[in-house]
């Protein structure tokens, strides 16, 4: 295929909350701008992550502001198209989505072509379609909706969400300048509430599978790289004193500890536990592949969810420390580790820091909790401790 009108997203300054037009017309014209029936897709948006119900009410507000008959976001795989399907979609029927999914996947090629061109516009009037004859004849569109736009946006290398539009009425070239110009604003927040939706969907499978809270995860493969996070969870994953996250790789500071979770990952299919070195989390590990219904998202298969949970069971002592005395966790960490072994190089070695680091953590606990000498903050520890 060779593009003719494509187009590449403009820098916009304006706000990312864009209105855009509800045109009732036969005809889409230069009235889609001035029309007073306003919908705001993204405020649609805002509220679809988690909700089918709502992400189909987007595709068929922007279905009828672009004056089009249908429309579908598919999760296009790059490899074996075969396994293309629907996520969401608008006057699209069941069976003609169990058809496209049982076979017509593969015989798709205006959507082959968009998923390999991320974020770039097209129509398929405005193709030379080079593919070849038999497969285009063999391909059928709902309600012979042979029109069409498309744009993709990437997940991974080997996955793209395309959203696809469809109708039966060519498009002129004035309505394709005016639905080209729509789906460039609409690219960006598009893209931030898919984002959202895998990460409603994955929080929501993984309380239900635990059966309890956890404080942050991220999707790791079986060499610890990372495949999914998020800036939140990672923020407070990284507060753990075990754990090291540098760009998109995981590691445990414990050699032996990150060891044993490799080990786990290579030889286990099934949930389990492991508590790191500094005792004040659990770590998870859930297989991608014991969630069901995770919205048929193949991005991660094969992959590993880490949770990570604060343990206030097995630390109250860190807990109380934090609260009463407004002790870091880190400072707790070494405090308690002192208690137990009132030794700085021992402290440094547990808790896989500086000696240095150690020194200053004990010296700011100390002015924290209002005492003078290291016999004072052993007492006071102790007292804490047997609360």
């Amino acid at each position: 295929m060779k593009h003719i009108y494509d187009c590449k997203m403009p820098s916009c300054k304006s706000s990312s909350k864009y209105v855009f037009q509800n045109n009732n017309k036969n005809e889409m014209d230069s009235s889609m701008d001035q029309n007073t029936n306003c919908v705001n897709l993204n405020s649609i948006l805002d509220n679809a992550p988690g909700n089918p119900l709502i992400w189909n009410r987007y595709l068929t507000e922007l279905t009828q502001q672009l004056n089009c008959d249908s429309s579908a976001l598919l999760v296009t795989d790059l490899l074996k198209r075969e396994n293309t399907h629907f996520l969401f979609s608008a006057n699209i029927s069941q069976a003609y989505q169990q058809q496209y999914e049982n076979g017509l996947n593969k015989l798709d090629t205006f959507n082959y072509f968009i998923s390999r061109n991320p974020k770039r516009i097209f129509c398929s009037q405005t193709l030379e379609n080079n593919s070849s004859k038999e497969i285009d004849k063999n391909f059928r569109l709902p309600l012979e909706q042979k029109h069409r736009f498309g744009v993709s946006i990437p997940c991974n290398k080997n996955h793209a969400l395309c959203l696809l539009i469809n109708r039966k009425k060519e498009f002129t070239g004035k309505e394709i300048e005016q639905i080209t110009k729509t789906l460039q604003l609409i690219i960006s927040p598009l893209e931030e509430a898919l984002y959202s939706e895998q990460r409603h969907k994955i929080n929501s499978q993984l309380l239900h599978h635990l059966g309890n809270h956890f404080d942050g995860y991220i999707i790791v493969d079986k060499a610890l790289n990372i495949l999914f996070s998020d800036p939140v969870y990672v923020s407070v994953i990284s507060q753990h004193d075990c754990v090291k996250i540098s760009g998109n790789q995981f590691n445990m500071k414990n050699p032996d500890i990150g060891q044993q979770l490799i080990a786990l990952i290579a030889n286990k299919n099934e949930t389990c536990s492991v508590h790191n070195q500094c005792h004040s989390c659990q770590i998870t590990l859930v297989p991608i592949s014991s969630l069901e219904n995770l919205y048929k998202w193949e991005y991660y298969k094969g992959g590993f969810i880490l949770t990570f949970t604060y343990d206030k069971d097995k630390n109250s002592t860190l807990e109380r420390l934090a609260d009463i005395y407004q002790l870091s966790r880190c400072e707790a960490v070494c405090a308690l580790n002192f208690m137990q072994t009132p030794s700085i190089p021992t402290v440094a070695t547990n808790t896989y820091r500086s000696q240095e680091t150690v020194r200053n953590h004990i010296k700011h606990t100390m002015q924290k909790m209002d005492v003078h000498n290291q016999a004072e903050l052993m007492k006071k520890l102790i007292t804490l401790a047997a609360l």
